[in-house]
């Protein structure tokens, strides 16, 4: 059997859905399966790039690159396997051309589409937006089969179509990448610059800038802790965007404005590093499809801080400590008395469980895919090395 992987557009930076991609390239490939990834290529955007009265339009011409032209190519691609796999919900139109009956999905999250129809507070969709989420949820729900990376992403998928129960199926992320505990975090860091960061503890937040990332409460998290002797000389990393208004506000009446630190656009190598020394990583989320920093840190053995919000209990499991994101000085108490040292080694554990091969096995599984005897993703790189 033939299957081809339909992957993100490049120009987009979706690194982790990148990174999904091609963990389910080489996961298959290790398993036996003739499996090939096609992508959207920047063909207008390539073009008119070198013309600067264009660049304000690059978000449309994205759109005609991904949902005009690749769309045409994919369906004669397709034509020559046996079947058409997805990676990202969020290209749930082009199941639109592709054969019903031999094409599958992954569902990250349903978030953008729940706020598409008003049903997230402080996110507003406009009108092209809408329209956009609607063809993604429309065309995913052509898929003969779909495939959710936690149980909440299948729950709330249902709660915006119950008739999709029998086509859905839970099969949860792996750790995409090499995540482990780095003994030289302390020369990765010199080495890119953030060598100052060795010198004390440090607590650490990653993702992006959005709302519903909720950063603003790890900064009131941490001028609960830096009154506190134990964490008076700590610092503040945030692996992602600048701090905005509300974090800035917070930060300046705290008086910690100096010992907060921002690391933009992280290599692997340096977001192992960032893991690897960190104190704890705080992660106050109010809406996750799965969250991968949370076992991507555990897997580095940095403790986990996180919200009690479905699915980071999913994925973190017992080995994480869970708070309500509205108590900030609650969630500073349960950090202030937590064994971070069990924390890590219970971390470390749990993390296990996310692995390429059993994610490999279970979609495999699902998506109905015939395969050759299953080799580990372990053993293949001991093959080819």
């Amino acid at each position: 059997m033939k299957v081809l992987l339909v992957g993100n557009y490049p120009a987009d930076g979706q690194k982790s859905m990148q990174a999904y991609a091609q963990m389910l390239l080489g996961g298959l490939r290790a398993a036996g399966v003739e499996v090939e990834l096609t992508a959207p290529r920047p063909v207008l955007l390539r073009l008119l790039r070198a013309n600067a009265s264009v660049s304000g339009l690059a978000k449309w011409i994205g759109y005609i690159d991904k949902f005009v032209i690749f769309p045409l190519s994919l369906a004669r691609a397709a034509r020559r396997f046996d079947r058409t796999h997805v990676c990202d919900h969020s290209n749930g139109l082009y199941l639109f051309g592709l054969p019903r009956e031999r094409s599958s999905i992954t569902c990250h999250d349903v978030i953008a589409i729940q706020a598409a129809r008003g049903l997230v507070d402080g996110w507003h969709t406009g009108f092209t937006g809408k329209v956009l989420q609607a063809l993604n949820f429309h065309g995913m729900a052509r898929a003969r089969r779909i495939v959710c990376v936690s149980d909440l992403t299948r729950m709330h998928l249902l709660d915006l179509r119950e008739d999709l129960a029998q086509r859905t199926s839970v099969v949860r992320n792996a750790l995409h990448s090499a995540f482990h505990p780095d003994p030289d975090w302390r020369a990765v860091l010199d080495a890119n610059g953030y060598g100052a960061l060795g010198t004390r503890p440090y607590f650490l937040h990653v993702g992006s800038g959005h709302p519903r990332k909720n950063r603003v409460a790890v900064t009131r998290i941490f001028a609960h802790l830096q009154r506190m002797p134990r964490f008076a000389a700590a610092q503040l990393v945030f692996v992602g965007p600048p701090p905005d208004a509300a974090m800035r506000e917070v930060i300046a009446t705290g008086g910690f404005a100096a010992r907060v630190h921002t690391v933009e656009d992280a290599s692997h190598s340096l977001l192992v590093a960032l893991y690897s020394g960190a104190q704890a990583m705080i992660f106050p989320s109010l809406n996750e499809g799965f969250g991968w920093p949370v076992i991507e840190a555990q897997a580095c053995g940095c403790p986990v801080f996180a919200s009690g919000i479905d699915p980071l209990p999913e994925v973190g499991g017992a080995a994480a400590v869970y708070f309500d994101p509205a108590d900030s000085a609650r969630a500073a108490e349960l950090v202030a008395r937590a064994n971070f040292e069990r924390m890590t080694l219970a971390g470390l554990d749990n993390a296990s469980r996310f692995s390429i091969d059993e994610m490999t096995r279970k979609l495999i599984a699902t998506v109905g895919l015939d395969a050759k005897p299953v080799v580990t993703h372990e053993e293949s790189i001991g093959t080819h090395a």
